[in-house]
């Protein structure tokens, strides 16, 4: 597919993202996602570019973007095993055809997990916002056996999320990605069915990850695969799945107390000593960070980068970033500063040639374009919301 390498308006931009995800599509069962040469096949890689798909239908008004979505979801929903769950890995086999002894299988060698589905599910319900009334109730119904069923295992007494099952052992403490991920979906969920008791356990969720915070702006990370030691989260991966939990489930909470809560932190992550802010590098995030990390003092503590996130995957997530500013501007506080800074990012997200550095719609058999598919699904979230409001959020 040509691509012009010039400066698009946003909807130009987004208009070229959904044709070139459509034309990675083609003649393909699965978008190609490739890493260090081995062409994976995972849920959690491809639901952000379905949902720019799914927005691009919406405000480009062109129906077959939502029709490709749509397949990937129906063939998703296909592999919900007994339980609820989802494994995260697209295992080309439904579950309706697995015997006893192929579904122990799955459950003791892959990943059953919370945080790649809660994004999973997340998707599955914004398709559902879009689909005809018979798909609608045969995506909500799934979604709600994963709510009823599944999630409820892996909540923690204190209310944060662990991991489920992650080749087949049974994961330990909380998981700030399992909660950032669980809690949008819920959200997600509450709003399009307005059922509020879905919005409360994502409240309770992220209040749990919201009651450690470092002063100079920083979230605690929790990661139990990694150490168990107090982590700041400096990542851009991380940092968008958490920006992501938070902003969902303040826009599905009726809780004006929980909401306030929510915008305080929001304010001290923004714009704190350390915060996210300080890692925005002119027209875009410093990447180059995370090829050669800061400099840290010897009582500074252990930070989310330094734990090998992997560079092309913390690159591709940093371009949906932006979207949780829009809603914070939108919605919270219209700081100047800060739409100043949107402005410069959406500018880059809209020309093909620089997003490229990020992943954009770049080489998906070249080792910089390992996660294009993904990069440009979520550089598409923040180019649908800046260009529609609300759209992100179902609005």
């Amino acid at each position: 597919m040509k691509i012009n390498y010039e400066q698009h308006t946003p909807r130009e931009a987004l208009a070229l993202y959904c044709d070139w995800l459509s034309f990675m599509q083609e003649g393909r069962d699965f978008f190609p996602i490739y890493e260090k040469t081995r062409n994976v096949m995972e849920w959690y890689m491809v639901f952000y570019p379905l949902r720019t798909l799914l927005m691009g239908a919406k405000i480009l008004g062109k129906a077959e973007y939502s029709q490709i979505a749509e397949s990937y979801v129906d063939k998703y929903l296909t592999e919900q095993l007994p339980n609820g769950g989802f494994t995260s890995t697209y295992r080309r086999q439904p579950t309706s055809g697995m015997s006893k002894a192929d579904l122990h299988n799955v459950y003791i060698h892959q990943n059953v997990n919370v945080a790649d589905n809660g994004s999973n599910v997340l998707g599955l319900v914004q398709a559902a916002g879009q689909a005809s009334a018979n798909k609608r109730e045969e995506y909500l119904a799934a979604a709600r056996k994963w709510f009823d069923d599944y999630l409820p295992i892996w909540i923690l007494p204190a209310g944060g999320f662990n991991n489920g099952l992650w080749v087949g052992e049974l994961t330990q403490g909380p998981y700030t990605c399992a909660i950032s991920t669980g809690a949008a979906a819920l959200s997600a969920f509450a709003a399009e069915t307005n059922e509020d008791e879905y919005a409360k356990v994502a409240e309770r969720a992220i209040s749990f990850q919201m009651e450690d915070w470092f002063d100079d702006g920083r979230p605690v990370n929790y990661d139990p695969y990694n150490s168990t030691e107090r982590i700041a989260l400096n990542d851009y991966g991380h940092s968008f799945y958490l920006l992501e939990g938070m902003v969902w489930t303040h826009f599905a909470s009726k809780n004006a107390d929980f909401k306030r809560r929510v915008e305080e932190r929001l304010k001290l992550w923004f714009f704190g000593e350390k915060g996210l802010l300080s890692q925005w590098w002119n027209s875009w995030f410093n990447y180059m960070v995370m090829a050669v990390p800061w400099d840290e003092g010897p009582n500074d503590p252990m930070t989310s980068r330094r734990h090998s996130v992997r560079l092309g995957w913390e690159l591709a997530k940093s371009n949906g970033i932006l979207h949780g500013f829009i809603y914070y501007l939108n919605n919270i506080e219209d700081n100047k500063d800060l739409r100043e800074t949107v402005e410069k990012g959406i500018k880059y997200l809209s020309h093909p040639l620089k997003c490229r550095m990020s992943g954009v719609m770049s080489d998906v058999d070249e080792t910089y374009g390992a996660f294009a598919v993904q990069s440009t699904g979520f550089a598409g979230l923040s180019l649908a919301e800046y260009i529609s409001p609300g759209i992100v959020f179902g609005k």
